[in-house]
């Protein structure tokens, strides 16, 4: 594994105005081809405000997200995984399934 895939996972403190109401969304994605790519992808979502969580699991490609609705749209999450890629090696999509 080369230096610049390292990715260390991030925590989040969730605001109160995120946690006062959360759903779950789940997406396929494409493009994870390890726990880095799994890493990189979760740091991009749970930095998100209205993101509480997201579970990524690399080798199915699926993610459970948490969120705020009132905050953010599931809409969204396929263009924070997409730019979670954009380091010009790494290139992810995603689809919003349930």
């Amino acid at each position: 594994m080369e230096d610049h895939c390292q990715v260390s996972p991030i925590q989040k403190i969730s605001s109160v105005e995120e946690n006062a109401k959360t759903m779950q969304t789940y997406l396929a994605i494409s493009g994870l081809n390890c726990p880095n790519c799994a890493n990189r992808v979760r740091n991009a979502l749970i930095s998100s405000l209205g993101v509480t969580d997201a579970l990524v699991d690399h080798i199915d490609g699926l993610v459970e997200v948490s969120y705020n609705p009132d905050l953010i749209r599931p809409t969204h999450f396929m263009e924070i995984v997409s730019k979670a890629g954009g380091d010009g090696i790494h290139r992810y999509s995603a689809e919003v399934i349930g």
